[in-house]
C-alpha cells in the first residue's frame, strides 16, 4: 500500500510512499505539521496537504505503525494548536470530559474562530470540514422533521430531544415556528449543557422542560410525536445501539416518528476527526437499516435520509408504516 506525501515533506506531490518506511513517513509528517503549527496554522491553499497529513498518520496508525502513545506525542508537539484555546484541541483535551460536548457543538454551529491571531487559522481550517457543517445542517433538518410532523398532528407536538447538548436546534426552531403548539423534553446527562441550553432559550422557558438524566434511566411519563438524537448514537456499539433505541420506542405516539443521526462511513474528516481522538463508530444507510430490523422494527416502516454534505445520516422510523 501507497501514500503520497504533501510536497512540502521535502519529496515530490506525485512520488509514493511506501508504509514499509514508516519511521519516515511519520517524522517527515509531524515535522511538516509542527512547522505549520510554528506559523500559525494552514491557509486554504494548504488545506489539501494538511488533510493529506492526517490521512498518513491515521493509515500508519491503523497499520500498527504508530501507536496511540506515538500519537500523543505528536499531538503534543503542537503546542497551543491542541490546547482548549481551539476547537480541536478542546476536543482533544475534552475539558467537559466526553467529546462532542455541548460547547463545542455551539461552537461549530456558530462558525466560531478563535481570536489569537495565531490560532484562528486553525479554526478556520475546522470549520471547513465536511464534518462540521454536517453538524451544522442537522438544525434545518430538525426543523424539517419538526414541521412533518406538526402537521401531521393538527398543529401540536410533543417533542423528545435526547441528549439535547447546547439547545441551539431549540432556540432556531421556536425562533422561526413560533411558540403555539410546541413542546420539547430535552434529556442530557451534563448539566452544563442544560444550563447553557436554559439561558440560550430563556425566552421559551414555558415550551421546554429538561431532565438532568442518562438515557438509560430516562422513563417518560408520556409519548411523543418525534423522538429526535442527532449526536449520541454514534457512540454506542452495535449492541448499545439496540438497547437504547428498543428503549425508546415505547415513548413513540401511534402516528410518530424517531429519529437517530449517525456520521456516514464516507465522512472524509474522519482521520482529522481521529487525529484529536473524537472518535465515532460510523455506519452505513444498510447498518443502520439492518439495526433497527433487529430490534424488530418492519422494514417499510424505515428510512435512511442525509443532510446535504451526505456525511450525517438520519435513521427514520415510522411508528406505522
Amino acid at each position: 500500500m501507497s501514500i503520497y506525501l504533501p510536497s512540502n515533506l521535502s519529496v515530490s506531490r506525485n512520488k509514493t510512499f511506501d508504509l514499509s518506511h514508516q519511521d519516515s513517513a511519520a517524522n517527515l509528517t509531524v515535522e511538516y505539521l509542527k512547522a505549520l503549527s510554528q506559523k500559525g496554522g494552514p491557509v486554504p491553499s494548504e488545506y489539501v496537504d494538511v488533510n493529506l497529513a492526517m490521512n498518513i498518520l491515521a493509515q500508519l496508525h491503523h497499520s500498527g505503525g504508530i501507536s496511540n502513545q506515538d500519537l500523543e506525542v505528536i499531538r503534543e508537539e503542537l503546542g497551543e494548536a491542541m490546547t482548549p484555546k481551539t476547537i480541536q484541541g478542546f476536543a482533544y483535551k475534552q475539558p467537559h470530559g466526553y467529546a462532542g460536548d455541548f460547547e463545542i457543538i455551539e461552537k461549530i454551529y456558530n462558525n466560531h474562530v478563535a481570536s489569537e491571531p495565531h490560532l484562528a487559522n486553525w479554526d478556520r481550517f475546522f470549520q471547513s470540514h465536511s464534518a462540521a457543517q454536517a453538524v451544522r445542517n442537522r438544525v434545518s433538518f430538525f426543523l424539517d422533521q419538526v414541521w412533518k410532523v406538526k402537521d401531521q398532528s393538527g398543529g401540536k407536538a410533543r417533542i423528545l430531544n435526547v441528549a439535547s447538548g447546547p439547545g441551539r436546534d431549540l432556540h432556531e426552531c421556536l425562533k422561526i415556528m413560533g411558540q403555539t403548539g410546541l413542546h420539547f423534553d430535552c434529556v442530557d446527562q451534563d448539566p452544563n449543557a442544560i444550563q447553557h441550553a436554559t439561558q440560550l432559550c430563556q425566552n421559551f422557558t414555558s415550551n421546554i422542560t429538561f431532565f438532568h438524566q442518562n438515557v438509560f434511566k430516562f422513563v417518560a411519563n408520556k409519548t411523543y410525536d418525534l423522538i429526535w438524537s442527532a449526536g449520541l448514537f454514534d457512540y454506542f456499539s452495535d449492541s448499545l445501539f439496540k438497547r437504547v433505541l428498543k428503549r425508546l420506542l415505547p415513548f413513540l405516539e401511534k402516528t410518530g416518528k424517531l429519529v437517530i443521526g449517525n456520521f456516514s462511513e464516507q465522512n472524509p474528516s474522519q482521520d482529522y476527526m481521529e487525529f484529536f481522538n473524537w472518535l465515532l463508530h460510523h455506519r452505513s444507510a444498510q447498518k443502520l437499516q439492518q439495526l433497527a430490523q433487529e430490534c424488530g422494527i418492519a422494514s417499510h416502516n424505515i428510512q435512511v435520509k442525509k443532510e446535504p454534505e451526505s456525511v450525517n445520516l438520519f435513521l427514520i422510523i415510522s411508528a406505522n408504516g
